[in-house]
């Protein structure tokens, strides 16, 4: 018969090898897995930051990050400049403003970058549809870039807007069908010429005088 202290400490003995036998850690399926309270990815990114070592995507996004805020920062200055430069009309019971040109006339070197569309413009024939084509433009006088949209009332009236500006294009796309996506990346020579309105208001127009030819 076994005394009841020697019965106790048999006891006491199988619990802690229960207790040695349950694992800190959870179970891993590999054998060279290590437990981590941080995932793996993060822990890399935290030491690439602090040795300077940051994976090269991060720099670039970075990069475009930067270049984008850089980029809407000139655009917020263009359009704060162009309004400091509006002229107010006083007159005997009222004060008018009218839009100046802000590219000036000549010739420029040119690109399509987009084409969109606007839907239900009122516009002095009544309600049209528009195509809405945004261009860059290069000046050699001044070696800059400049923006520039211009809308064309969709029409397929010969002597329309419209027409007058895709006739410039016929020997590109010489017996072929296109849409106006196909017009997107041209480049060629223009020239910007301004226009006024009874009110007083500057427009600029653009007249293609010829287009790169990539066949020829």
């Amino acid at each position: 018969m076994i005394p009841k202290s020697l019965k106790k400490e048999i006891l006491l003995l199988g619990e802690c090898k229960a207790m040695l036998r349950k694992p800190k850690y959870p179970v891993l399926s590999q054998p060279n897995e290590v437990y981590r309270s941080v995932p793996v990815h993060e822990e890399d990114e935290i030491e690439s930051i602090k040795n300077g070592t940051e994976e090269p995507f991060t720099n670039q996004f970075n990069l475009v990050k930067s270049n984008d805020l850089e980029e809407e920062h000139n655009k917020s200055v263009a359009i704060k400049n162009s309004a400091m430069e509006r002229i107010f009309t006083f007159g005997d019971d009222f004060i008018s403003t009218v839009r100046t040109a802000k590219i000036a006339e000549g010739i420029y070197d040119f690109r399509i970058d987009d084409i969109g569309v606007k839907e239900n413009v009122d516009t002095q024939y009544g309600m049209k549809d528009q195509y809405v084509i945004k261009f860059s433009l290069y000046s050699e006088k001044t070696q800059q870039i400049t923006p520039l949209i211009v809308f064309y009332n969709i029409s397929s009236h010969q002597k329309s807007e419209l027409m007058m500006f895709l006739s410039a294009f016929k020997e590109v796309f010489k017996g072929q069908r296109i849409t106006m996506n196909y017009l997107i990346g041209k480049t060629g020579h223009a020239k910007i010429y301004h226009v006024f309105s009874e009110a007083g208001n500057a427009f600029e127009k653009i007249e293609i005088l010829n287009v790169e030819n990539p066949n020829t």
